[in-house]
C-alpha cells in the first residue's frame, strides 16, 4: 500500500535521532562570486539532517548530484511488517525499477529520473531497507530480504513488464529477487557495475572486488567503521574518478558523502558483508538466457569484465562508462547506450 504521496519533499522525521543512530560530523565550505556559505552538520540519522539543517548543496547546487526535478513524485510504500520504502516516481510508461548501490539512495539517478520520462518511460527509483527514507531495522538488511522487498515493492505497486536496473550493489537486490522469483514479471535487465560474484577467497582470480582477498575484506570493513566520513569521502572520489584526496569541501563529494552517511553503521557493515560474500554468477547466468540483458562495466573494469560476461552470460549485451558512478557524470551517453537498448525489439 502506497501511504503517502506527494511532489517532491523531505519526508517528516523526528527531531530526537534514534537511540542507535549513528552520529559524525562534516564540514562544507561552498563558495562563489555571490554566495559564501560556511557549515557544520551533525549526521545523527538517516534524515534528520535533511531536516534539521539548510543544506550548503541546496544553496550551491552541485552539476553531479543537482535536487530531483519537481516533475518527480516521491511515494512512501508499506510493504508490512513496519518497513516502509522511499520511492522517486517520475514520467509514464514501461517501467524501470532503479535499484542505487551500497548504503546510496534513490537521487543518485536524478538525472534519469529527469531523462527517461521524455523517452517514453516511468522511472521509479527505490531507497532500499535501511538507505535514505526508507525504514531501518535492526533485522532483515540483508540481499535475500531485499528480494522479497523489492517482489513486495512490484506487488504494492501493481507493476508488470519492468526493466530491473541495478547499480553496483544494486545489481544483488536485482539478482536476489530473481533467484528467488525468477523472470515472469521482467521484460529486460540492465546491470550496472557490479560482478555477480564478489569473491572472498585469497587466490581467486575473478573480476571485480577480488583484490579485496588480498588486502583484505576485514580491514576494507574497518576502515569504513573507523573512519566513516573519511572512508566514504574516498569512496566518493572514486566513483567520480577523482583522486581519493579529493576534499570534503568539494560540493560533488559533499552530496555523495551526505546521502551515503544515511545508511546507519549496523546497516552499512551488515550489507558491505553480506554483498561481499555473494555469489549470483549462476541466477545472472540464467537470467540472461530468458531475458534481454544489458551489462555496463567502468572503463577501469572493461576487460575483466566483458571476459566474465562473455563467458557465463554470452547472451548479454556489453557496454561501459568512464567511472563506477558513469550515470552521473556522464548521463547523457549514459542514458542514450541505455535507451537503445531499451528501444530496441527483442
Amino acid at each position: 500500500m502506497t501511504i503517502a504521496t506527494s511532489g517532491f519533499s523531505e519526508p517528516a522525521v523526528s527531531a530526537t535521532p534514534p537511540a542507535n543512530a549513528v552520529t559524525a560530523t562534516i564540514a562544507c565550505t561552498t563558495s562563489s562570486t555571490t554566495l559564501d556559505v560556511v557549515c557544520m552538520r551533525s549526521v545523527s540519522s538517516p534524515r534528520t539532517l535533511a531536516a534539521r539543517h539548510p543544506l550548503c548543496w541546496t544553496r550551491r547546487m552541485t552539476a553531479l548530484l543537482p535536487p530531483v526535478p519537481e516533475s518527480v513524485s516521491e511515494e512512501l510504500v508499506e510493504l508490512g511488517e513496519d518497513v516502509i520504502l522511499r520511492v522517486l516516481r517520475g514520467g509514464s510508461g514501461t517501467p524501470i525499477v532503479m535499484l542505487p548501490g551500497w548504503t546510496c539512495t534513490a537521487d543518485f539517478f536524478v538525472h534519469q529520473l529527469a531523462d527517461f520520462p521524455d523517452r517514453g518511460f516511468e522511472v521509479i527509483a527505490v531507497d532500499p531497507r535501511g538507505h535514505g527514507g526508507s525504514s531501518k531495522p535492526l533485522t532483515g538488511n540483508t540481499f535475500a530480504q531485499r528480494g522479497l522487498d523489492l517482489d513486495a515493492l512490484l506487488n504494492a505497486l501493481d507493476l508488470d513488464r519492468v526493466v530491473l536496473f541495478g547499480w553496483s550493489f544494486g545489481v544483488l537486490d536485482v539478482l536476489s529477487y530473481l533467484q528467488q522469483f525468477g523472470t515472469g514479471r521482467v521484460s529486460k535487465l540492465v546491470l550496472v557495475d557490479e560482478t555477480p560474484k564478489v569473491p572472498a577467497m585469497p587466490g581467486t582470480e575473478e573480476w571485480g572486488e577480488a583484490e579485496l582477498s588480498h588486502d583484505g575484506i576485514v580491514a576494507f570493513l574497518r576502515a569504513m567503521i573507523d573512519d566513516r566520513v573519511g572512508f566514504w569521502t574516498a569512496y566518493a572520489a572514486y566513483m567520480i574518478g577523482r583522486d581519493e584526496g579529493a576534499p570534503l569541501d568539494d560540493p560533488d563529494i559533499a552530496r555523495i558523502v551526505e546521502l551515503g552517511l544515511q545508511t546507519p553503521e549496523h546497516i552499512a557493515v551488515a550489507t558491505g558483508a553480506d554483498g561481499l560474500t555473494s555469489d549470483y554468477a549462476e541466477v545472472a547466468s540464467d537470467a540472461s538466457e530468458q531475458v534481454p540483458t544489458l551489462f555496463i562495466a567502468r572503463d577501469d573494469w572493461a576487460e575483466a569484465a566483458a571476459h566474465w560476461v562473455t563467458v557465463n552470460m554470452p547472451d548479454a549485451e556489453f557496454a561501459t562508462m568512464p567511472v563506477h558512478l558513469g550515470f552521473a557524470t556522464d548521463p547523457v551517453s549514459f542514458d542514450r547506450t541505455v535507451a537503445e537498448f531499451l528501444e530496441r525489439d527483442e
